[in-house]
Protein backbone atom coordinates (compact mmCIF):
# COMPACT_ATOMS: atom_id res chain seq x y z
CA UNK A 1 0.00 0.00 0.00
CA UNK A 2 3.16 2.59 0.34
CA UNK A 3 3.22 2.60 -3.67
CA UNK A 4 -0.15 3.55 -3.54
CA UNK A 5 -0.33 6.43 -1.00
CA UNK A 6 3.14 7.47 -2.82
CA UNK A 7 1.43 7.80 -6.04
CA UNK A 8 -2.05 9.31 -4.20
CA UNK A 9 0.43 12.05 -2.86
CA UNK A 10 2.36 12.67 -5.75
CA UNK A 11 -0.76 13.51 -7.85
CA UNK A 12 -2.29 15.20 -5.32
CA UNK A 13 0.57 17.56 -4.77
CA UNK A 14 0.88 18.65 -8.58
CA UNK A 15 -2.34 19.69 -9.05
CA UNK A 16 -2.94 21.65 -5.44
CA UNK A 17 0.37 23.54 -5.53
CA UNK A 18 -0.09 25.21 -8.57
CA UNK A 19 -1.49 28.33 -8.11
CA UNK A 20 -0.10 30.80 -10.29
CA UNK A 21 -2.92 30.26 -12.71
CA UNK A 22 -5.38 31.79 -10.16
CA UNK A 23 -3.45 35.33 -11.01
CA UNK A 24 -4.38 34.76 -14.84
CA UNK A 25 -6.67 37.82 -16.05
CA UNK A 26 -5.36 40.73 -13.58
CA UNK A 27 -4.49 42.86 -16.75
CA UNK A 28 -5.59 46.01 -17.96
CA UNK A 29 -7.74 46.06 -21.00
CA UNK A 30 -5.99 45.42 -24.53
CA UNK A 31 -8.66 46.51 -27.01
CA UNK A 32 -7.10 47.68 -30.43
CA UNK A 33 -10.05 49.98 -31.84
CA UNK A 34 -12.80 46.66 -31.87
CA UNK A 35 -15.81 49.50 -31.59
CA UNK A 36 -13.70 51.20 -34.39
CA UNK A 37 -13.30 48.42 -36.63
CA UNK A 38 -16.94 46.58 -35.85
CA UNK A 39 -18.75 50.25 -37.06
CA UNK A 40 -16.66 50.49 -40.11
CA UNK A 41 -17.15 46.98 -41.28
CA UNK A 42 -21.35 47.74 -40.44
CA UNK A 43 -21.17 51.26 -42.33
CA UNK A 44 -19.18 49.26 -45.39
CA UNK A 45 -22.14 46.43 -45.23
CA UNK A 46 -24.53 49.61 -45.56
CA UNK A 47 -22.69 50.81 -48.71
CA UNK A 48 -22.43 47.40 -50.46
CA UNK A 49 -26.22 45.87 -49.41
CA UNK A 50 -29.21 47.86 -49.28
CA UNK A 51 -29.18 50.97 -46.99
CA UNK A 52 -32.09 51.63 -44.84
CA UNK A 53 -32.36 55.09 -45.59
CA UNK A 54 -31.39 56.87 -49.01
CA UNK A 55 -28.44 58.56 -49.18
CA UNK A 56 -30.13 61.79 -50.75
CA UNK A 57 -31.59 62.19 -47.44
CA UNK A 58 -28.18 63.38 -46.36
CA UNK A 59 -28.21 65.86 -48.88
CA UNK A 60 -31.74 67.52 -48.11
CA UNK A 61 -31.42 71.20 -46.60
CA UNK A 62 -34.06 73.57 -46.10
CA UNK A 63 -34.53 77.58 -46.81
CA UNK A 64 -32.83 80.09 -44.47
CA UNK A 65 -35.46 82.61 -45.01
CA UNK A 66 -38.36 80.87 -46.87
CA UNK A 67 -40.95 78.28 -45.25
CA UNK A 68 -42.18 77.52 -48.67
CA UNK A 69 -42.17 77.57 -52.92
CA UNK A 70 -42.18 81.03 -54.07
CA UNK A 71 -45.43 81.20 -56.42
CA UNK A 72 -46.43 83.57 -58.99
CA UNK A 73 -50.19 84.95 -59.78
CA UNK A 74 -51.35 86.12 -63.45
CA UNK A 75 -54.89 87.85 -63.72
CA UNK A 76 -56.44 89.60 -66.73
CA UNK A 77 -59.65 91.30 -66.39
CA UNK A 78 -61.19 92.35 -69.71
CA UNK A 79 -64.27 95.33 -69.65
CA UNK A 80 -67.56 93.77 -70.57
CA UNK A 81 -69.17 96.97 -71.63
CA UNK A 82 -66.17 98.14 -73.42
CA UNK A 83 -63.93 95.26 -75.18
CA UNK A 84 -60.70 98.08 -75.28
CA UNK A 85 -60.74 98.68 -71.39
CA UNK A 86 -58.47 95.73 -69.82
CA UNK A 87 -56.23 94.92 -66.03
CA UNK A 88 -53.50 92.76 -66.24
CA UNK A 89 -51.75 91.91 -62.76
CA UNK A 90 -48.60 90.13 -62.13
CA UNK A 91 -47.66 89.09 -58.53
CA UNK A 92 -44.49 86.95 -57.16
CA UNK A 93 -45.25 85.94 -53.34
CA UNK A 94 -42.40 84.70 -51.26
CA UNK A 95 -43.97 82.73 -47.92
CA UNK A 96 -40.54 84.61 -45.88
CA UNK A 97 -40.19 83.04 -42.37
CA UNK A 98 -41.36 84.95 -39.51
CA UNK A 99 -39.02 85.79 -37.26
CA UNK A 100 -39.76 83.51 -34.36
CA UNK A 101 -39.89 80.54 -37.06
CA UNK A 102 -36.21 81.93 -37.23
CA UNK A 103 -35.69 81.09 -33.86
CA UNK A 104 -37.08 77.61 -33.49
CA UNK A 105 -35.45 76.52 -36.63
CA UNK A 106 -32.21 77.17 -35.59
CA UNK A 107 -32.87 74.96 -31.88
CA UNK A 108 -34.56 72.76 -34.45
CA UNK A 109 -31.46 72.12 -36.14
CA UNK A 110 -29.04 72.07 -33.04
CA UNK A 111 -31.60 69.31 -31.74
CA UNK A 112 -31.78 67.23 -34.74
CA UNK A 113 -27.81 67.62 -34.95
CA UNK A 114 -27.69 66.51 -31.07
CA UNK A 115 -30.38 63.65 -31.97
CA UNK A 116 -28.09 62.49 -34.90
CA UNK A 117 -25.20 62.40 -32.14
CA UNK A 118 -26.93 60.32 -29.71
CA UNK A 119 -28.27 57.87 -32.18
CA UNK A 120 -24.50 57.24 -33.24
CA UNK A 121 -24.01 56.68 -29.48
CA UNK A 122 -26.53 54.16 -29.21
CA UNK A 123 -24.98 52.16 -32.29
CA UNK A 124 -22.05 52.47 -30.35
CA UNK A 125 -23.29 50.99 -27.37
CA UNK A 126 -25.41 48.66 -29.19
CA UNK A 127 -22.03 47.28 -31.09
CA UNK A 128 -19.73 47.46 -27.85
CA UNK A 129 -22.68 45.35 -25.79
CA UNK A 130 -22.36 42.07 -28.93
CA UNK A 131 -18.43 43.16 -29.00
CA UNK A 132 -18.20 42.44 -24.90
CA UNK A 133 -21.16 39.73 -24.98
CA UNK A 134 -18.86 37.97 -27.54
CA UNK A 135 -15.53 38.34 -25.89
CA UNK A 136 -16.78 37.32 -21.97
CA UNK A 137 -18.17 34.11 -23.40
CA UNK A 138 -15.10 33.28 -24.99
CA UNK A 139 -13.10 34.33 -22.41
CA UNK A 140 -15.13 32.34 -19.91
CA UNK A 141 -15.90 29.08 -22.09
CA UNK A 142 -11.59 29.19 -22.45
CA UNK A 143 -10.96 29.61 -18.62
CA UNK A 144 -13.77 26.23 -18.07
CA UNK A 145 -11.77 24.86 -20.71
CA UNK A 146 -8.27 24.90 -19.30
CA UNK A 147 -9.79 24.06 -16.27
CA UNK A 148 -11.19 20.94 -17.52
CA UNK A 149 -7.43 20.25 -19.47
CA UNK A 150 -6.16 20.79 -16.31
CA UNK A 151 -8.08 18.34 -14.73
CA UNK A 152 -7.92 15.72 -17.84
CA UNK A 153 -4.22 15.67 -17.55
CA UNK A 154 -3.40 15.10 -13.52
CA UNK A 155 -6.47 12.55 -13.75
CA UNK A 156 -4.74 10.67 -17.01
CA UNK A 157 -1.66 10.80 -15.15
CA UNK A 158 -3.52 9.07 -11.66
CA UNK A 159 -5.09 6.93 -14.81
CA UNK A 160 -1.66 5.65 -16.00
CA UNK A 161 -0.42 4.90 -12.39
CA UNK A 162 -3.44 3.06 -11.27
CA UNK A 163 -3.50 1.02 -14.04
CA UNK A 164 -0.18 -0.46 -13.40
CA UNK A 165 -1.25 -1.32 -9.70
CA UNK A 166 -4.40 -2.57 -10.76
CA UNK A 167 -2.59 -4.75 -13.33
CA UNK A 168 -0.32 -6.76 -10.61
CA UNK A 169 -3.26 -6.34 -8.51
CA UNK A 170 -2.40 -4.12 -5.88
CA UNK A 171 -5.83 -1.85 -6.39
CA UNK A 172 -9.09 -3.13 -7.71
CA UNK A 173 -10.66 -2.82 -11.09
CA UNK A 174 -13.31 -0.53 -10.12
CA UNK A 175 -11.25 2.85 -8.56
CA UNK A 176 -9.50 1.94 -12.43
CA UNK A 177 -13.21 2.56 -13.79
CA UNK A 178 -13.92 5.29 -11.11
CA UNK A 179 -11.43 7.54 -12.68
CA UNK A 180 -12.36 6.35 -16.39
CA UNK A 181 -16.60 7.70 -15.84
CA UNK A 182 -14.64 11.19 -14.39
CA UNK A 183 -12.86 11.50 -17.08
CA UNK A 184 -15.97 10.71 -19.49
CA UNK A 185 -17.94 13.17 -17.84
CA UNK A 186 -14.93 16.06 -18.47
CA UNK A 187 -15.12 14.87 -21.71
CA UNK A 188 -19.14 15.76 -22.16
CA UNK A 189 -18.66 19.33 -20.70
CA UNK A 190 -15.87 20.12 -23.17
CA UNK A 191 -18.38 19.64 -25.84
CA UNK A 192 -20.60 22.23 -24.69
CA UNK A 193 -18.26 24.47 -23.98
CA UNK A 194 -15.96 23.81 -26.66
CA UNK A 195 -19.23 24.91 -29.08
CA UNK A 196 -19.77 27.68 -26.89
CA UNK A 197 -16.20 29.12 -27.30
CA UNK A 198 -16.99 28.85 -31.72
CA UNK A 199 -20.40 30.87 -31.18
CA UNK A 200 -18.59 33.30 -29.38
CA UNK A 201 -15.91 33.94 -31.45
CA UNK A 202 -17.72 34.04 -34.73
CA UNK A 203 -19.52 36.62 -33.71
CA UNK A 204 -16.77 38.56 -32.76
CA UNK A 205 -15.28 37.76 -36.37
CA UNK A 206 -18.44 38.99 -37.43
CA UNK A 207 -18.20 42.04 -35.96
CA UNK A 208 -14.58 42.92 -36.11
CA UNK A 209 -12.88 40.80 -38.97
CA UNK A 210 -10.69 39.52 -36.94
CA UNK A 211 -10.01 35.63 -36.08
CA UNK A 212 -8.46 36.59 -33.05
CA UNK A 213 -9.98 38.03 -29.46
CA UNK A 214 -7.79 40.37 -27.83
CA UNK A 215 -5.91 38.31 -24.40
CA UNK A 216 -6.08 41.31 -22.49
CA UNK A 217 -10.11 42.53 -22.25
CA UNK A 218 -10.37 43.65 -18.32
CA UNK A 219 -12.47 47.09 -18.63
CA UNK A 220 -11.59 47.65 -14.43
CA UNK A 221 -9.37 50.39 -15.07
CA UNK A 222 -12.49 52.41 -15.97
CA UNK A 223 -14.40 53.14 -13.28
CA UNK A 224 -18.13 52.69 -13.06
CA UNK A 225 -18.43 56.28 -11.82
CA UNK A 226 -16.44 58.64 -9.15
CA UNK A 227 -15.93 57.24 -5.68
CA UNK A 228 -17.16 59.76 -3.96
CA UNK A 229 -20.83 59.17 -5.04
CA UNK A 230 -23.51 56.79 -3.54
CA UNK A 231 -24.58 53.62 -5.11
CA UNK A 232 -27.78 55.76 -6.06
CA UNK A 233 -25.93 58.63 -7.06
CA UNK A 234 -24.00 56.78 -9.28
CA UNK A 235 -27.51 55.21 -10.80
CA UNK A 236 -28.93 58.48 -11.38
CA UNK A 237 -25.56 59.59 -12.75
CA UNK A 238 -25.00 57.12 -15.57
CA UNK A 239 -28.53 57.22 -16.59
CA UNK A 240 -28.42 60.22 -17.27
CA UNK A 241 -25.66 60.09 -19.31
CA UNK A 242 -27.18 57.20 -21.12
CA UNK A 243 -27.86 57.29 -25.04
CA UNK A 244 -30.83 56.17 -24.81
CA UNK A 245 -32.29 58.67 -22.20
CA UNK A 246 -30.54 61.78 -23.97
CA UNK A 247 -32.31 60.47 -27.40
CA UNK A 248 -35.69 60.24 -25.55
CA UNK A 249 -34.91 63.48 -23.44
CA UNK A 250 -34.00 65.37 -26.84
CA UNK A 251 -36.54 64.00 -29.06
CA UNK A 252 -39.34 65.26 -26.15
CA UNK A 253 -37.95 68.56 -26.41
CA UNK A 254 -37.84 68.32 -30.05
CA UNK A 255 -41.65 67.46 -29.72
CA UNK A 256 -42.29 70.40 -27.79
CA UNK A 257 -40.56 73.18 -29.71
CA UNK A 258 -42.47 71.83 -32.68
CA UNK A 259 -45.76 72.18 -31.14
CA UNK A 260 -45.08 75.18 -29.49
CA UNK A 261 -44.00 76.61 -32.47
CA UNK A 262 -47.58 76.00 -34.53
CA UNK A 263 -49.46 76.96 -31.23
CA UNK A 264 -48.25 80.76 -31.76
CA UNK A 265 -48.94 80.66 -35.39
CA UNK A 266 -44.57 80.83 -36.69
CA UNK A 267 -45.12 77.96 -39.38
CA UNK A 268 -47.93 80.44 -41.26
CA UNK A 269 -45.32 82.27 -43.29
CA UNK A 270 -45.46 86.25 -43.45
CA UNK A 271 -46.00 86.49 -47.12
CA UNK A 272 -44.20 89.25 -49.31
CA UNK A 273 -45.88 90.06 -52.96
CA UNK A 274 -44.12 92.24 -55.50
CA UNK A 275 -46.94 93.32 -58.07
CA UNK A 276 -46.59 94.82 -61.20
CA UNK A 277 -50.18 96.07 -62.52
CA UNK A 278 -50.96 97.79 -65.86
CA UNK A 279 -54.51 99.32 -66.52
CA UNK A 280 -55.63 100.59 -69.70
CA UNK A 281 -58.79 101.73 -71.66
CA UNK A 282 -58.89 104.13 -74.94
CA UNK A 283 -58.18 106.94 -72.97
CA UNK A 284 -55.72 105.32 -70.30
CA UNK A 285 -52.68 103.56 -70.14
CA UNK A 286 -51.51 103.21 -66.29
CA UNK A 287 -48.81 100.74 -65.38
CA UNK A 288 -48.08 99.98 -61.65
CA UNK A 289 -45.39 99.08 -59.14
CA UNK A 290 -46.28 97.64 -55.88
CA UNK A 291 -44.80 95.98 -52.56
CA UNK A 292 -47.21 93.99 -50.20
CA UNK A 293 -46.56 91.76 -46.70
CA UNK A 294 -49.17 89.40 -45.38
CA UNK A 295 -48.72 88.84 -41.30
CA UNK A 296 -50.63 86.43 -39.81
CA UNK A 297 -52.13 87.64 -36.44
CA UNK A 298 -51.17 85.43 -33.29
CA UNK A 299 -54.36 86.56 -31.06
CA UNK A 300 -55.14 82.64 -30.10
CA UNK A 301 -53.68 79.71 -30.79
CA UNK A 302 -53.12 78.11 -34.03
CA UNK A 303 -53.67 74.78 -32.80
CA UNK A 304 -56.54 72.54 -34.16
CA UNK A 305 -57.73 70.88 -31.60
CA UNK A 306 -56.91 67.58 -33.30
CA UNK A 307 -53.18 68.34 -33.66
CA UNK A 308 -53.09 69.31 -29.98
CA UNK A 309 -55.13 65.86 -29.46
CA UNK A 310 -52.41 64.21 -31.36
CA UNK A 311 -49.54 65.65 -29.59
CA UNK A 312 -50.64 65.27 -26.09
CA UNK A 313 -51.26 61.42 -26.84
CA UNK A 314 -47.40 61.69 -28.39
CA UNK A 315 -46.08 63.63 -25.69
CA UNK A 316 -48.14 60.63 -23.12
CA UNK A 317 -46.75 57.85 -24.78
CA UNK A 318 -42.87 59.60 -24.72
CA UNK A 319 -43.33 60.20 -20.73
CA UNK A 320 -44.49 56.28 -20.50
CA UNK A 321 -41.37 55.34 -22.51
CA UNK A 322 -39.27 57.46 -20.84
CA UNK A 323 -40.14 56.01 -17.40
CA UNK A 324 -39.66 52.69 -18.83
CA UNK A 325 -36.71 52.96 -19.93
CA UNK A 326 -35.26 54.59 -16.69
CA UNK A 327 -37.09 52.16 -14.12
CA UNK A 328 -35.30 49.00 -16.88
CA UNK A 329 -31.52 50.65 -16.76
CA UNK A 330 -31.95 51.62 -12.98
CA UNK A 331 -33.40 47.87 -12.39
CA UNK A 332 -30.71 46.38 -14.23
CA UNK A 333 -27.74 48.26 -12.98
CA UNK A 334 -28.74 47.65 -9.42
CA UNK A 335 -29.15 44.07 -10.03
CA UNK A 336 -25.63 44.10 -11.17
CA UNK A 337 -24.09 45.87 -8.56
CA UNK A 338 -25.77 43.15 -6.28
CA UNK A 339 -24.40 39.95 -8.36
CA UNK A 340 -20.64 41.86 -8.01
CA UNK A 341 -21.37 42.41 -4.21
CA UNK A 342 -21.95 38.93 -3.98
CA UNK A 343 -19.34 37.48 -6.08
CA UNK A 344 -16.73 39.42 -4.11
CA UNK A 345 -18.27 37.84 -0.86
CA UNK A 346 -18.00 34.70 -2.42
CA UNK A 347 -14.10 34.91 -3.28
CA UNK A 348 -12.85 34.97 0.61
CA UNK A 349 -15.32 32.03 0.91
CA UNK A 350 -14.15 30.00 -2.31
CA UNK A 351 -10.40 30.80 -0.96
CA UNK A 352 -11.31 29.45 2.63
CA UNK A 353 -12.94 26.46 0.89
CA UNK A 354 -9.68 25.70 -1.52
CA UNK A 355 -7.49 25.67 1.41
CA UNK A 356 -10.30 23.45 3.38
CA UNK A 357 -10.49 21.07 0.43
CA UNK A 358 -6.21 20.61 0.13
CA UNK A 359 -6.02 20.31 3.56
CA UNK A 360 -9.06 17.58 3.19
CA UNK A 361 -7.56 15.66 0.62
CA UNK A 362 -4.12 15.83 2.15
CA UNK A 363 -4.96 14.21 5.05
CA UNK A 364 -6.94 11.60 3.57
CA UNK A 365 -3.81 10.85 1.46
CA UNK A 366 -1.63 9.97 4.53
CA UNK A 367 -4.02 7.73 5.76
CA UNK A 368 -1.74 4.15 6.58
CA UNK A 369 -4.39 1.56 5.95
CA UNK A 370 -5.79 2.49 2.68
CA UNK A 371 -9.25 0.60 4.17
CA UNK A 372 -10.32 3.09 6.39
CA UNK A 373 -11.35 5.57 3.87
CA UNK A 374 -12.60 4.40 0.96
CA UNK A 375 -11.09 4.82 -2.98
CA UNK A 376 -14.29 6.53 -4.01
CA UNK A 377 -14.56 9.05 -1.15
CA UNK A 378 -10.84 10.42 -1.60
CA UNK A 379 -11.22 10.62 -5.61
CA UNK A 380 -14.86 12.89 -4.65
CA UNK A 381 -12.79 15.07 -2.52
CA UNK A 382 -9.61 15.37 -4.75
CA UNK A 383 -12.25 16.58 -7.85
CA UNK A 384 -13.60 18.60 -5.16
CA UNK A 385 -10.18 19.79 -4.51
CA UNK A 386 -9.90 20.73 -8.20
CA UNK A 387 -13.47 22.14 -9.14
CA UNK A 388 -13.29 24.33 -5.76
CA UNK A 389 -9.60 26.40 -7.35
CA UNK A 390 -11.74 26.03 -10.67
CA UNK A 391 -14.58 28.50 -8.91
CA UNK A 392 -12.31 30.83 -7.64
CA UNK A 393 -10.78 31.42 -11.18
CA UNK A 394 -13.99 31.93 -12.61
CA UNK A 395 -15.46 33.80 -10.12
CA UNK A 396 -12.63 36.25 -10.55
CA UNK A 397 -13.27 36.47 -14.41
CA UNK A 398 -16.77 36.95 -13.82
CA UNK A 399 -16.15 40.20 -11.42
CA UNK A 400 -14.42 41.25 -14.63
CA UNK A 401 -17.13 40.44 -16.88
CA UNK A 402 -19.89 41.76 -14.69
CA UNK A 403 -17.49 45.30 -14.65
CA UNK A 404 -18.26 45.35 -18.30
CA UNK A 405 -22.06 44.76 -18.18
CA UNK A 406 -22.12 47.72 -15.48
CA UNK A 407 -20.40 49.83 -17.94
CA UNK A 408 -22.62 48.59 -20.95
CA UNK A 409 -25.92 49.51 -18.74
CA UNK A 410 -24.84 53.29 -17.29
CA UNK A 411 -24.32 53.59 -21.31
CA UNK A 412 -20.45 53.79 -21.40
CA UNK A 413 -19.53 52.04 -24.76
CA UNK A 414 -16.06 50.65 -25.32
Amino acid sequence: MSVVKSCIKICLLTALSSSSFLSHGASNSEQPQLLELSQARLNAAQRYGTPLNDERSLQLSSSSWLSGLPSISLSHLGSLDNGNSYEQEVSLNLPIKSPGLHSSDKQLKQLTQAIQDQQLALQGLYLSGLLRQSIWDHRIASMKLTQLERKTQLLEKLHIQQKRLTDVGELPLANLLLLERELVDIELQQIDLKQQQAEALSLFSQLTGLQQIPAKIDESSHPVAASDLSSQEVVNHGLAQHPLWQLQTLQQQQQLLIIKSQQAGERDPWTLSLTAKNTSDDQVDDQQLGLGITVPLGFSSALSQTELSTWQQIHSEQNLNRDRIYLELKTQTEKLAKQQQNLQNQQALLQRGLALSRTITEELAKVKDQNQVSYEIWLRRYMDALDTESRLVLNQVTQQQLHSQQLQALGISL
